[in-house]
């Protein structure tokens, strides 16, 4: 079921997804910049030593981050399965696809994996219409799409190793 205009049709269950998922990346955003324990998680990420000598108790921001990506992954397995519900083996390619939206975003930002999530899903779509139909590229298979995400990492990684939005760290001795 689900509503539409124009000869567009979304399915309730995937608004609210999108729903949910806008507010909770603005309230995860919100939580590292204005929250005590959230700049704490930022000061645990850059350096551990420095945070725990400054007093952040280090341990209770690893845990305050596991409940978080606990709370995270139980939104995301309610909203991932199809109309039954429940989560199936089949699903194991959605979860594959987290790692090279994360490294093409950058591992530190939350924006870019963001800016990573669209870029992936649009060349998977792209990758999905038009790469069966095309003569030259037809000898691939109907699961090419399946690839296009690591490809996209390789190729950016290729650029930029720190991916679009991430730090460039360099260290010097």
């Amino acid at each position: 079921t689900g509503f539409g205009t124009g000869g567009i049709i979304i399915n309730h269950r995937r608004l609210a997804a999108m729903v949910v998922a806008v507010a909770l990346v603005l309230a995860l955003l919100a939580f590292f910049r204005y929250s005590r324990m959230g700049l704490a998680m930022r000061a645990a990420a850059v350096d551990q030593e420095v945070a725990l000598i400054q007093g952040v108790s280090v341990g209770a921001v690893f845990s305050v981050s596991w409940a978080i990506a606990a709370v995270l992954a139980m939104f995301a397995g309610l909203f991932m399965s199809p109309d039954t519900g429940a989560l199936t083996a089949s699903m194991y390619p959605l979860a594959l696809k987290a790692l090279p939206v994360v490294v093409i975003g950058g591992l530190d930002s939350i924006g870019g994996t963001l800016v990573a999530a669209l870029i992936v899903g649009i060349a998977e779509s792209l990758t999905n219409t038009y790469q069966p139909g095309t003569e030259w590229l037809s000898w691939m298979g109907n699961n090419v799409a399946q690839v296009v995400p690591y490809f996209v990492m390789f190729i950016v990684l290729l650029i930029r190793p720190y991916g679009l939005y991430g730090t460039k760290e360099v260290e010097r001795v």
